[in-house]
């Protein structure tokens, strides 16, 4: 027995000395720990810019994109384009000789036409339709000339429409060839990175692509780790088996002062709330919805689960965004409100509700929160926690009483406010109020900036009235890094460009 443990020790030890000795990333391999896997690669599906949108921009190029390290929008497979008088027409004038990757051969106006098409296509029926909802159709002038035809003026197509994954162009020879399931784990691209391989739930894999029409990338090999516990995140920094992670707010100060390690905080370009499934019991009843807010302590949960580092939210819009609600109400906590609002409602003794959530140390942080605040105006939480995956079904099935979540945004407040429509596949409060179906339209086609802030103000003014939301923040961004990483710019938001990243 005695020598089974000396062994058991010695193996210890060295899987131990391994771990922290030996981890060290190769020089030219970026190892990035992100939050969760990823469920698709393809650009018209994606589920997540957080998990997604940093691996489909190596890969991918659109007609534009954002300046790195700003939201400047340039020029990347366009080299330039004209916008007709009514600005219905944009027409591209599009490099020539950009390669898709894996040998597809050159990238054409047709791969441009087949790459937005199958996105407003409905029988395909792409989370990002409403993205282009103002797209009516794409015509070739020749192999090198697109030009969008729009319903109306889009306010948004090069703030957020084009730069993003919606405007990401794709091959068409790669997606008929493999079909649409395939090529979301085998993406084709013209980017500065080529796919290599995706291990479910343990990496993805890519490399410098040869014949990318740009610059090529410092790094040779990018590979993706999906961590979801970001104390684990932590250790694997400290003992240097990643390059890149996020840090928790509770430990940003002690992350700062250490030598081998640097930090970047970036404002949050999120939005938490506490969101409610509207059409069907007990939360389509408006007056239960609004108990619970005067029930839920937001400010603790700031303090609670986000150390009071970021400012508690409002709004979907963080300040400064076209369209910010100025004046939007506080609600502070009412006991005595809560508990007259559940007697209206006709639950003078309180009810039972689910409470849904993906594992995160926050997320229950914040449940425990709503569960204590609940129970003081008789309210019973069960809380019910899911992976990523399956929380992303039951929401958007509504199949859920209420639910914690976020959605990172742009700078256009379009993007942030599009996915709350009437039949949006991430509607997750299954909301449906016609007025604001249209003063979304109303604002998509008005290139008045004054009066389309407006618009979106009404809108927001009426997410508040149908109290389908109770807002958070918008959170703050923690980008940690060994020390020999020469970062490059960080896009605002806190979101890495890898292809200008580089090691000492």
């Amino acid at each position: 027995m005695k020598r089974i443990m000396m062994l058991l020790i010695v193996v210890m030890f060295v899987a131990f000395a391994g771990f922290s000795s030996f981890a060290e990333v190769p020089k030219d391999e970026l190892k990035i720990a992100q939050w969760e896997d990823i469920n698709t690669l393809d650009p018209g599906w994606m589920t997540s810019t957080e998990r997604e949108l940093t691996i489909m921009n190596c890969i991918y190029n659109g007609l534009v994109k954002y300046k790195e390290g700003t939201w400047e929008v340039v020029p990347d497979l366009a080299e330039s384009w004209d916008i007709s008088k009514d600005g219905k027409e944009i027409t591209f004038y599009l490099r020539k000789g950009v390669q898709f990757q894996k040998g597809y051969g050159e990238m054409t106006a047709e791969d441009v036409k087949f790459s937005f098409e199958r996105i407003i296509d409905p029988e395909a029926k792409s989370p990002e339709e409403e993205t282009w909802a103002a797209l009516d159709n794409v015509e070739i002038l020749n192999k090198y000339t697109v030009k969008l035809v729009l319903k109306y003026p889009s306010a948004r197509l090069f703030t957020s429409s084009l730069p993003l994954n919606a405007g990401m162009i794709v091959s068409k020879k790669a997606v008929e060839e493999m079909g649409k399931e395939k090529f979301a784990f085998y993406p084709i691209g013209t980017g500065p990175y080529e796919f290599v391989a995706w291990i479910p739930k343990g990496k993805v894999e890519l490399q410098t692509f040869e014949n990318y029409w740009g610059e090529k990338p410092k790094i040779k090999k990018l590979t993706f780790v999906p961590i979801v516990e970001v104390s684990t995140v932590e250790m694997a920094l400290k003992t240097g088996e990643i390059d890149i992670g996020r840090v928790s707010l509770k430990n940003v100060k002690r992350y700062q002062e250490d030598p081998n390690i640097n930090v970047y905080l970036n404002p949050g370009l999120k939005y938490w709330w506490i969101g409610f499934t509207v059409n069907k019991p007990p939360f389509d009843n408006l007056k239960l919805r609004e108990a619970v807010r005067y029930a839920i302590d937001v400010d603790k949960i700031i303090q609670a689960a986000f150390f009071g580092i970021p400012r508690r939210a409002t709004q979907m819009f963080p300040p400064g965004m076209l369209g910010y609600w100025e004046d939007a109400p506080v609600y502070k906590v009412d006991l005595n409100r809560a508990k007259e609002l559940l007697k209206e409602a006709g639950y003078p003794d309180g009810f039972k509700a689910t409470f849904l959530m993906w594992p995160t140390e926050e997320n229950r942080i914040i449940a425990e929160v709503v569960k204590a605040d609940l129970e003081k105006i008789g309210i019973d939480i069960d809380i019910d926690v899911k992976e990523v995956g399956a929380f992303n079904e039951a929401t958007k099935k509504g199949e859920n009483d209420f639910h914690i979540s976020f959605f990172a945004t742009t700078l256009d407040p379009g993007y942030a406010t599009q996915w709350f429509v009437t039949d949006q596949a991430w509607n997750l409060s299954q909301w449906s109020n016609p007025e604001y179906d249209k003063l979304l339209k109303d604002a998509e086609s008005e290139m008045d900036p004054q009066k389309r802030a407006q618009l979106y103000v009404k809108a927001q003014k009426l997410i508040d009235k149908d109290c389908w939301a109770i807002w958070l923040t918008n959170g703050v961004e923690t980008v940690a890094t060994q020390k020999n990483i020469n970062i490059g710019e960080i896009f605002p938001n806190g979101r890495l460009a890898p292809w200008i990243i580089s090691k000492d």
